[in-house]
C-alpha cells in the first residue's frame, strides 16, 4: 500500500490542518493521523482522524500551545493492509502559524463613522 504524499501542515488564524495527496486505488482508502507534542513524546491518535476518507485532519483543537513543538503523521489503509507512516517536520503555531487581518465593518452615525473592529476567532 502506497504511502500518503506532500504532507503538510497549513495554520491561519488558529484553524490548524494537515493535508495529503493520494492516487486513486481500486477500494477507498481511509487514514489515520497522530499527533506527538513534544511534551508527551510519543505518538497519540487524533480521535477525530481514525479511519478517515478525507485527505485532511482538522487539528485546531489539538494544536493549542503557541509555543510547543508537534509531529504529526499519516497513514493509510487499503482493506487489510495499511502503509509506513508519513511524518510531518516539527511544526510550531507561534512560528508557522499566519495571522490574518481584522474583520472590519464601517458605518455612519449622523456625523461620525463607526469602525468595528473583529479579532480573530
Amino acid at each position: 500500500v502506497p504511502s500518503p504524499t506532500e504532507i503538510v501542515v497549513t495554520s491561519e488564524n488558529f484553524k490548524t490542518v494537515l493535508h495529503w495527496q493520494y492516487p486513486s486505488v481500486s477500494e477507498t482508502p481511509r487514514f489515520i493521523v497522530e499527533i506527538k507534542p513534544y511534551n508527551l513524546g510519543y505518538y497519540k491518535n487524533v480521535s477525530t482522524c481514525v479511519n478517515i476518507s478525507a485527505h485532511f485532519c482538522d487539528l485546531s483543537e489539538e494544536i493549542c500551545d503557541p509555543y510547543l513543538s508537534y509531529w504529526l503523521r499519516v497513514k493509510a489503509v487499503v482493506g487489510s493492509q495499511q502503509s509506513e507512516y508519513v511524518e510531518t517536520n516539527e511544526f510550531i503555531l507561534q512560528r508557522h502559524g499566519k495571522i490574518g487581518p481584522p474583520k472590519l465593518n464601517l458605518s455612519r452615525q449622523s456625523d461620525k463613522i463607526m469602525v468595528d473592529i473583529y479579532h480573530v476567532e
